[in-house]
């Protein structure tokens, strides 16, 4: 994809030449002295178009046309030509007076010593033996992107960006590579970037991240110890760049609006009377419509100035974003700075760098959980009373105004994101063969969050609380201090090249957190300013509350990667580590790597095919990683207050143990095994097939404690481990390559599946784990089920056998079919299963002229969705006042069935979306004092889905983690985003 953009930026040149010169002033140019007219070529002796040819240290040039030929005027005599074209070899060419240049081009196989970013250093593309997947800006994910982690969409086999909400600023992605496997920690990979281990994606702007690396096997990631298990994300920004003593500056700017979907539609205020499900109030209320925006945007603005000295490079950068949702609430802004600097001194043997990434936030979150309450609405309620106030429904009870709740209760925050560097880097031997560096870095990363909140005297909260209005206020801050060594070494011999880092790594971890809150004020208008005048205080029911935790962690590591011949390629590592979190008798544990791989391009018996098979490279890898993203002190005993009691005279606070120890307490560990291979053919098909086999093992679970000699009755312990298979394929190629159309296509598939293997050890015993309790009020079913030898992600409940006499029938434990108010809890069985087999996506760039074209599909097949909408406003036997119309439509027949878990609500998730759809168009004006080059582009996102499922985009429905599948009445809306940029990059 890099290769293609750049190809293409060079292929429009020509075409724009003469309008840009009308819209911009030119400068004086060289004195003319000869004119030079050909035509460039490949070795097959077709026409390349787009090629550049550039008279050496000048601006002055042009590009090939639609045949390959060129014309280049006012050329001095004697000068040097470079003719370049992306994917192939530069030439530099003597011009002495000839008025005719036809050059050759020779394809450029280097693509395989492209650098990639691994943990700790980089290496060639050749020299991987892993499964490791770089992702550089040219592919990233084109048009209009906020969130940095949408870049990566659909771009990396196995790496699954779930977005159950892109329409709302305040939204993130969840990311998972290769499937869920822990059951209490978290399953999100770790991110690093520049080297900064768990720094926060959200203070990044998309425009200032230069590549992005996922080091998807354990043996890549087996150098992150203790939290690597769930894959690493390496994150990679620009460090400036361009000729020394010219600052490149480069403005980006899109703007966006979001127009949102139609939800599933309810009975109109009409229906509803016809429908005779509720009081008539006379009135015609869309409630859900009242809860949209009739504008929703998102706004963008990006500035950056990079450049190079004699001993250095330095970038800055700025950022603005204001984006609002498509709820009459939601709304976020942003402003962002960051600094980079390198200086080199004693003749380039030291070397100092430092960073500095600072954004600010301010948040207003919406309250999703009334677009539920929107559609359940009486629709003959009005909105307002004859006053203007708003209506307070007074039934049932817990009723809310939707519209209300969203407009008047103020939920806000401040944010604040930092990320420091600062490194010292000695270069110790400086050979042509030979080099040693060792660098000192100190970072810092800090967040905190300032959050207000206030609910007037007027809210449904106040009515139904008894009380006037109610305030919180809470700050959270989390900070890591690190200090890292490290050591690199590299020895290039005439057959053998070895590669080798060793590291020290010490980071501290502080969270702390102060809290209060008050009800019943006499005024609203003072909200939270004035906490302490809410009558709560002096009853002595307000809430205050703090809290804080500390964790450290050391680490020793070293890895050497070893090249023979370009034909054996072999790496191994190993970190030792040690945390505070884990119990005194598990503190410390080794995650030994080692892979290998063998390039069969380069062998003898394979020169007779060089022209078609570039790389043919098998890899074999093995590794152990781990697991530790849980809370601080889980393995030491602890204590709350649970009471208060009535002691001489005055209550005084109690306290119960709320944690037994455990100083065996340690990480979960992961062993992976990853089979693959890389192939490269015809200088236009490039791809990999990987299998893996991950298993995690010490899983860590809450069971009952035996008392004696436990005190509180349960204990987290490492007990569980669940098996992780799959495949994955990645294909990527030229499908009309040196045409006047060119089409990159590529398509990533994976497939896998997570069984839980063992739960129970001699001492902690369960049967299966619950997850995932299904809402409301007394409920006491749980949506997924897993035991041993299951698979993760199975929905639990009664399967369904037809309707009769309006009643649903369900399957008894001998296949009976039965009312479902006739059944049992023993009746259950697996009914499905919430989790996708498999992810597909589609990318195709393809470029005309100045035009490019950027299509992006994405899908999920294999899995189900349990349609909460369906199960709580899907029959004529709901509880809620208004429901779906496909309840007298589609389940006429059915009045009563709802409110237990059953196959019924269970329907087939499959999708395939048109997920990023971009237009764009290139100049490179003529050579003026201004604007080296310009794009221009159209994109929308989230056009279409292409599905079966009748509720909300199965796109949006949670799937990542071990709970999936559940789609929820209350999702955020979705919405289709246009949005219309321009990048200009000035001299």
């Amino acid at each position: 994809m890099e290769v293609k953009n750049k190809h293409l930026l060079r292929q429009l040149l020509f075409s724009i030449l003469l309008l840009t010169t009308v819209l911009i002033p030119t400068h004086a140019i060289a004195q003319q002295q000869g004119t030079i007219k050909g035509t460039v070529v490949d070795r097959d002796g077709l026409s390349i178009i787009g090629a550049n040819i550039l008279v050496k240290g000048t601006s002055q040039g042009t590009v090939t046309d639609i045949d390959g030929n060129y014309t280049l005027s006012n050329v001095d005599n004697p000068s040097t030509l470079v003719v370049s074209y992306i994917g192939y070899i530069d030439q530099e060419i003597l011009y002495n007076g000839q008025s005719s240049i036809n050059v050759t081009l020779l394809e450029d196989v280097q693509s395989l010593d492209e650098v990639v970013v691994v943990g700790y250093g980089s290496l060639s593309r050749r020299e991987l033996s892993s499964s490791i997947v770089q992702v550089d800006r040219s592919d990233f994910q084109p048009g209009a992107v906020g969130n940095p982690m949408e870049l990566l969409t659909g771009k990396v086999a196995g790496l699954n960006v779930n977005n159950t909400a892109s329409a709302d600023p305040n939204s993130g992605s969840s990311l998972q590579i290769r499937g869920a496997t822990s059951i209490s920690a978290s399953n999100d990979p770790l991110i690093v970037i520049d080297g900064v281990t768990g720094g926060n994606i959200r203070n990044l702007s998309p425009q200032d991240i230069e590549s992005m690396t996922v080091l998807k096997d354990a043996a890549s990631a087996a150098i992150y110890g203790t939290r690597g298990a769930n894959g690493v994300i390496l994150i990679t920004t620009k460090k400036g760049g361009g000729e020394p003593g010219k600052a490149q500056v480069t403005y980006d700017s899109w703007f966006g609006v979001n127009l949102a979907k139609s939800p599933r539609t309810v009975l109109t205020p009409d229906e509803f009377r016809r429908s005779r499900r509720g009081t008539d109030y006379g009135y015609n209320t869309v409630w859900y419509d009242m809860l949209l925006r009739d504008f929703s945007y998102d706004n963008n603005q990006y500035l950056s100035i990079n450049g190079t000295t004699q001993s250095g490079h330095y970038g800055a950068s700025f950022n603005y974003k204001n984006a609002t949702g498509i709820d009459i609430k939601s709304e976020r802004e942003e402003y962002a700075g960051r600094f980079v600097l390198e200086q080199r001194m004693l003749n380039n043997r030291l070397q100092l760098n430092g960073s500095l990434n600072a954004r600010r936030v301010n948040e207003v979150w919406g309250n999703t959980g009334m677009f539920d309450t929107a559609l359940n609405m009486n629709p003959t309620m009005p909105v307002y009373n004859e006053d203007g106030t708003y209506y307070q429904p007074t039934s049932p009870t817990g009723a809310r105004n939707p519209v209300a709740e969203v407009r008047d209760i103020d939920n806000n925050g401040q944010r604040v994101y930092v990320l420091g560097t600062a490194e010292a880097k000695l270069n110790l031997i400086q050979q042509d063969n030979q080099l040693l560096n060792t660098s000192l870095a100190y970072s810092l990363h800090y967040d905190d969050l300032k959050q207000q909140y206030y609910t007037p005297s007027t809210s449904g909260e106040s009515y139904w609380g008894g009380y006037k209005g109610r305030a919180n206020v809470q700050y959270q801050k989390w900070y890591t201090n690190r200090l890292e060594w490290l050591f690199n070494y590299s020895l290039d011999l005439d057959d053998h090249s070895i590669k080798a880092v060793a590291g020290y790594s010490y980071e501290e971890s502080h969270w702390e957190r102060l809290q209060g809150g008050n009800s019943d004020f006499v005024f609203d208008n003072i909200k939270w300013h004035d906490l302490g005048s809410g009558s709560f205080l002096t009853d002595g029911k307000a809430s205050m509350g703090t809290g804080a935790s500390l964790s450290k962690l050391i680490g020793v590591f070293g890895r050497v990667n070893y090249n023979w011949r370009n034909l054996l390629m072999a790496s191994a590592s190993l970190r030792h580590e040690g945390s505070t979190k884990f119990g005194k008798d598990h503190q410390w544990g080794s995650f030994p790597s080692a892979s290998v791989a063998w390039e069969l391009a380069n062998m003898p018996f394979m020169e007779d095919v060089a022209g078609t098979v570039q790389s043919l490279k098998p890899r074999v890898s093995f590794g152990v990683t781990g697991r530790s993203d849980f809370g601080a002190y889980q393995s030491l005993a602890t204590y709350s207050t649970r009471a208060q009691y009535f002691i001489d005279g005055e209550w005084v606070n109690g306290y119960a143990p709320s944690s037994n120890a455990n100083p065996l307490l340690g990480w979960e560990k992961s062993v992976s095994t990853n089979i693959g291979f890389d192939f490269a053919l015809w200088n236009r098909v490039r791809g990999s097939v990987d299998y893996f086999d991950r298993q995690s093992k010490d899983l860590l679970y809450n069971y009952t404690a035996p008392q004696p000699p436990f005190v509180y009755p349960n204990i987290l312990v490492n007990v569980g481990t669940t098996q992780n298979r799959g495949v994955e394929v990645a294909l990527d190629g030229d499908i009309f390559k040196n045409t006047p159309v060119r089409w990159n296509s590529g398509i990533n598939y994976s497939y896998g599946t997570t069984t839980l293997k063992q739960l129970s050890n001699d001492i902690y015993e369960a049967s299966y784990l619950e997850l995932y309790m299904k809402p409301g009020v007394g409920t006491s079913e749980y949506f997924f089920r897993v035991q041993e030898g299951g698979k993760i992600g199975q929905f639990f409940g009664y399967e369904y056998a037809g309707v009769e006499d309006g009643r649903m029938m369900v399957y008894d434990d001998e296949n009976n079919v039965i009312p479902v108010g006739d059944a049992t809890p023993e009746y259950k069985r697996y009914i499905g299963n919430g989790t996708p087999t498999s992810y597909l996506s589609w990318n195709n760039s393809i470029q005309y002229k100045n035009f490019d074209l950027n299509l992006s599909f994405t899908g999920a097949f294999g899995f189900d969705i349990f349609n909460m909408g369906t199960y709580g406003m899907g029959l004529k036997g709901a509880g809620t006042d208004n429901v779906y119309r496909t309840a007298y439509t589609d389940h006429d027949d059915m009045s009563t069935g709802g409110g237990v878990i059953s196959s019924f609500f269970l329907e087939k998730g499959d999708y395939l979306k048109l997920d990023n759809m971009t237009l764009g168009y290139n100049l490179s004006p003529r050579s003026n004092d201004y604007i080296r080059n310009a794009r221009f582009f159209l994109s929308a996102k989230n056009l279409f889905t292409l599905t079966g499922y009748s509720g909300n985009d199965p796109s949006i429905v949670r799937v990542n983690g071990i709970e999936p599948g559940v789609d929820s009445n209350s999702a955020y809306p979705t919405a289709t985003q246009v949005s219309v940029g321009v990048t200009l990059n000035f001299r």
